[in-house]
């Protein structure tokens, strides 16, 4: 399942980064990392943005981007 099609609220395990080196180093210095917790605050319009939470930090991110980024959910 990639990060584009979660639902609002969901928390999930970022499994893989997008194929894109520059925004692979931009999450990377943000401190997002395969392994990290995520969570989908708000979507944009279709075919828009995504508002992103990994633990304090928010950022937005492009919905071609995510759907390159595979996750798990987060098991109980």
């Amino acid at each position: 399942m990639s990060l584009a099609n979660v639902a609002v609220g969901e928390l999930v395990v970022l499994r893989s980064f997008p194929a894109d080196p520059s925004l692979q180093d931009r999450l990377r210095a943000m401190g997002v990392k395969p392994g990290v917790a995520l969570q989908v605050v708000r979507r944009g319009f279709p075919g828009g943005i995504l508002h992103v939470r990994v633990g304090l930090l928010e950022f937005m991110l492009r919905r071609r981007d995510a759907a390159q980024m595979e996750i798990a959910p987060i098991t109980a």
